[in-house]
C-alpha cells in the first residue's frame, strides 16, 4: 500500500512539475522513499508541488522530509548560544559540530554573518548526504556549567526520544531528573501543565453534570 501511494504521488508531482520519469526511475525513487514514514513522505510531495520551480528529483523530496534534522539556522543558533554562555547546556548533533569546524575561525574573529554562511553550506551538504543514506540525527548534549539547566535539557531530550535513557543517566548526578528518567516519569513541564488543564476541564464538566442531576 505504501509503495502504491508513493508511486501515485511521484506520478502526480512529476506531471505538475513538468518532469518526465521512466518507470524504472519512479520505482527506484519510491524504493528510496520507503525508508521514511509515509505521512512525512506525502507531505514532502505536497511541498514539492507548491515549491518546486524546476524538475522533480529525489534530492528535492528528501530536503522536504521532516525526519528530525534541525534546519541549518536553528542548529547554528543553538551552537552560538552555547559558545556565548559557558553555563548553558544545549541539545545539538555531532553533525552540527562537524559543520561548525568550517565556521569556528570566522566566528572567533567576530564575523558571525560569514560564520553562519560557512556553517549553513557545510551543514546542509553533510545532512543531505546522511538523509540520502537514511541516517537519523546523531543527537548529543553539550553540557554547560549550570547543572540545573543541564538536567532540564537532558530530561526534555529524553522525553522527546532524541537521546537514550542510558546516555541521559550518564550525564546526570543524583537528582530528581535522574529519578524521573529511571522511573519513566518523562513528562515535560509543558506536558504536565496541559494534562493538569485537561483534568481541570474534566472535573468542571463532571461537577456541572452532577449539579444538573
Amino acid at each position: 500500500m505504501s509503495v502504491e501511494r508513493i508511486m501515485q504521488a511521484i506520478a502526480v508531482t512529476a506531471e505538475l512539475t513538468g518532469t518526465q520519469l521512466s518507470d524504472n526511475a519512479m520505482f527506484v525513487m519510491a524504493e528510496e522513499l520507503l525508508a521514511y514514514p509515509l505521512d512525512k513522505v506525502l507531505i514532502a510531495f505536497a511541498r514539492c508541488r507548491r515549491e518546486l520551480k524546476g524538475k522533480l528529483t529525489i534530492a528535492a523530496i528528501l530536503e522536504r522530509i521532516d525526519d528530525g534534522w534541525q534546519p541549518a539556522e536553528e542548529a547554528f543558533n543553538a551552537l552560538v548560544a552555547g559558545w556565548n554562555n559557558e553555563n548553558l547546556s544545549i541539545l545539538t548533533t555531532h553533525t552540527a559540530m562537524q559543520a561548525a569546524e568550517s565556521a569556528a575561525a570566522l566566528f572567533n574573529a567576530g564575523d558571525k554573518y560569514r560564520a553562519g554562511i560557512a556553517f549553513k553550506t557545510a551543514y546542509e551538504r553533510i545532512v543531505s548526504e546522511k538523509k540520502a543514506k537514511g541516517i537519523q540525527p546523531d543527537w548529543y548534549v553539550s553540557a554547560g556549567l549550570d547543572k540545573e539547566q543541564l538536567a532540564q535539557v537532558v530530561k526534555e531530550a529524553t522525553a522527546n526520544g532524541r537521546i537514550t535513557n542510558d546516555y541521559a543517566l550518564a550525564l546526570l548526578p543524583a537528582s530528581q531528573e535522574r529519578m524521573d528518567i529511571e522511573t519513566g516519569n518523562l513528562l515535560t513541564d509543558k506536558q504536565k501543565a496541559e494534562g493538569k488543564a485537561k483534568l481541570g476541564n474534566l472535573i468542571n464538566l463532571l461537577t456541572q453534570k452532577c449539579a444538573m442531576s
